[in-house]
């Protein structure tokens, strides 16, 4: 396995007196795809929000590439990040959400290109060009000039996953990518990613769809009550869990699909 790109350390987060994240340890390497899987209020989407910093963590930490999200070293010890440098952070990681969080007032081009220029600085003609060979890549350049009023679910949630891409970002997060679209539309975003997948992107993923846990992620943790009850080869896990729980949870999982 390559060396870890992402490296999780007693992590803890709580609301109020409910504990959501209970001492969660865990490595990602580089180029990994990681599959999140659970029951509703497991955590999973909680632990996706701390390695963006877009929660808090209560405790342990979270090292991203070489850098502590949310922190930095000094003298010795851990301080709180400033804004900039947690901007700087989220530059380098690129998250997808269940929701696609598109701008309706501009255009597919425009959601593509607006973080290349407002925070990366990059030229209009360059950007431009980076964002039309970036919507290409998720098969939605001829719609480059259509708002997203104008698009399905599916190509919206393309768009999304481009204007990620288009960062250059070292990991990608998705938060249920699909659990927002209708049937007939969650095959063509499920694509994306698996092509995504296959270029090597270290992608950390919270899925309900178990065909693609099984076949693009290369190991799933099965999360249930704040921790991660069983970590393995994606389809060990999925076709012979160890755990009950995790046994349970797939069994209720393949009997709604059938």
């Amino acid at each position: 396995m390559n060396q870890p790109i992402i490296r999780m350390r007693q992590v803890r987060k709580s609301y109020g007196d409910v504990a959501v994240l209970k001492g969660i340890d865990l490595d990602v390497a580089s180029g990994e795809v990681l599959c999140l899987i659970g029951p509703s209020g497991s955590g999973k989407s909680t632990l996706l929000r701390c390695l963006n910093h877009l929660e808090t963590i209560d405790g342990g930490y979270i090292d991203v590439a070489g850098t502590y999200v949310g922190c930095v070293v000094k003298d010795g010890a851990l301080h709180e990040a400033t804004e900039s440098q947690i901007a700087m952070f989220r530059r380098r990681v690129g998250m997808v959400f269940q929701h696609f969080n598109l701008f309706e007032h501009l255009s597919a081009l425009d959601n593509v290109t607006i973080g290349l220029r407002k925070v990366l600085g990059v030229p209009k003609a360059q950007a431009r060009e980076r964002g039309l060979a970036t919507l290409e890549k998720v098969g939605m350049a001829r719609w480059a000039g259509s708002f997203p009023r104008h698009l399905s679910g599916g190509q919206q949630q393309r768009v999304a996953i481009a204007r990620s891409l288009a960062m250059e970002p070292e990991v990608m997060l998705f938060d249920e990518p699909t659990s927002a679209l209708d049937p007939e539309l969650v095959g063509e975003v499920l694509a994306v990613m698996r092509d995504v997948a296959r270029g090597g992107m270290t992608m950390v993923v919270v899925t309900h769809e178990m065909t693609f846990a099984r076949d693009v992620g290369d190991r799933v943790a099965f999360m249930d009550a704040g921790v991660i009850a069983e970590l393995g080869p994606s389809t060990q896990v999925i076709e012979n869990p160890t755990s009950l729980r995790a046994q349970s949870f797939l069994r209720h999982i393949q009997s709604r699909i059938s």
